[in-house]
């Protein structure tokens, strides 16, 4: 084979070259202190960095991925908490209603002593208008119930008021704290030491929130704390109902009378059940379930069929 006719055949000179390099960097390998082939740090240098530059935006992609997908559960997850809050401030506000309801019930049937041998009617405010908050309110029962113009209400604490208006199934209430002058005057007593004074009351004072009673003799001795309740004179409340006890008197104008002020039992501001007392013993007989009732000497409600609770 001549010179010429070896280097025409290309097959054989990759071949052979191919067989050197190989055997050169075999040797490199070998004999070269162990050290890596720098084509070979190339090679894994320019690949490491292709690597970095096509995994970069994936990986950001990725994470951003993960972050909306945590953004969204976290927000799903906090809007399942307020609910769950909502639902438990519902809840509380609930059982503390129903807590204030039954104590004030409760306290309604503590009161039935005091009410033995009066016919009662127990009931519950449906209305009260803010534009005429310490006015008066309405009450669910009526003439259908046996509840008639002037009698008296009051709840768990002491009077209230007295029903100035019936319908057959609703009934307004005038307050005692209303300022309206035109109001049915209350007949009151007061327990002193040696004896019991009458009055009358005559008007609320909004600003200290305290009944007025006029008419009392000059010369009683009615002194702070001393118990105040209705006469039963006048024909507009029954006797032995608390209202309040006395908190100052003074003399008026005149000097013929006292001026006396009041603190009331009842809370006015907050009224939700209450008490409408007939003022004589017969009743008429109703159907509906908040009939007249009498209290009798054991503190127990006999319905008028005589059957005690």
């Amino acid at each position: 084979m001549t010179l010429r006719q070896f280097f025409g055949n290309k097959k054989l000179i990759v071949i052979l070259v191919s067989v050197i390099t190989a055997f050169s960097m075999i040797s490199f390998s070998i004999f070269g202190q162990n050290e890596t082939p720098k084509p070979v740090l190339w090679v894994n240098d320019v690949t490491a960095i292709i690597g970095r530059i096509v995994s970069a935006p994936t990986n950001s992609l990725v994470r951003f991925s993960e972050s909306i997908n945590s953004l969204v559960n976290t927000y799903d997850e906090n809007k399942s908490l307020k609910k769950q809050v909502n639902s438990l401030e519902d809840l509380k506000a609930q059982n503390q209603m129903l807590k204030s309801e039954n104590e004030e019930l409760s306290d309604l049937l503590s009161l039935r002593p005091s009410l033995v041998g009066k016919n009662i009617i127990t009931s519950t405010v449906i209305t009260r208008s803010p534009d005429s908050w310490i006015d008066n309110l309405t009450i669910d029962v009526g003439s259908n119930n046996g509840v008639e113009k002037n009698m008296s209400v009051m709840t768990d604490s002491g009077l209230v008021g007295h029903v100035s208006e019936v319908s057959p199934t609703s009934s307004k209430v005038q307050l005692l704290s209303t300022e309206n002058e035109q109001v049915t005057q209350v007949a009151v007593s007061i327990q002193l030491d040696d004896q019991i004074v009458h009055g009358v009351i005559s008007g609320f004072d909004k600003r200290n929130d305290e009944i007025i009673v006029t008419q009392i003799p000059a010369e009683a001795k009615v002194k702070k704390g001393d118990t105040v309740t209705t006469s039963g004179l006048g024909g507009v409340s029954p006797e032995g109902l608390i209202v309040g006890e006395v908190v100052d008197s003074k003399k008026d104008n005149h000097g013929l009378s006292q001026k006396v002020t009041i603190k009331p039992a009842a809370d006015f501001i907050d009224i939700r059940h209450v008490i409408v007392v007939m003022p004589g013993d017969e009743t008429e007989n109703t159907e509906n379930t908040n009939q007249p009732q009498e209290v009798t000497e054991d503190g127990n409600v006999a319905t008028e069929s005589g059957e005690g609770e």
